[in-house]
């Protein structure tokens, strides 16, 4: 690159970009699990964005619906979110009404400050709040 104006030239080598990064294939799809009588959702973190929250709320209404009547749960694990957002809030008020459309009761494992967040915007009672990964698992089998 050369600037005429200043009588000066400037070069520059680009080096090739090396990384052990690797691609998830299944990137922004949500993670559903399904037990005999529940649906887990397990988003990957450490945020979720708008297209991955939409991709979350259709999936598990697809799934509430195509298993209509044996679904008891709707198990939500969001301790993988370190970085809660007005999109996370959105997303679990979502589920909310998802679940209470399907006749389900939903289920939230967070992180502490997720937790205070819900608690704060007055959120948590629309959740059954389970503090342990452990007893969510169980709700699970």
């Amino acid at each position: 690159m050369s600037y005429a104006t200043l009588g000066l030239t400037l070069a520059h080598r680009v080096r090739p970009l090396r990384s052990d990064w690797v691609d998830d294939p299944f990137d922004g799809l949500p993670a559903l699990e399904f037990g005999p009588r529940a649906v887990l959702v397990r988003p990957v973190g450490p945020a979720i964005d708008a297209s991955t929250a939409s991709n979350i709320a259709g999936a598990v209404g697809e799934a509430l619906t195509d298993r209509r009547g044996s679904v008891k749960r709707l198990l939500v694990d969001l301790s993988r979110i370190e970085n809660p957002s007005s999109i996370c809030v959105g997303l679990l008020l979502e589920l909310a009404r998802i679940a209470s459309e399907h006749a389900v009761e939903p289920v939230l494992q967070a992180n502490s400050g997720l937790l205070e967040i819900l608690r704060m915007l007055q959120l948590d009672g629309r959740y059954t709040m389970v503090r342990s990964k452990k007893h969510l698992e169980g709700l699970l089998r």
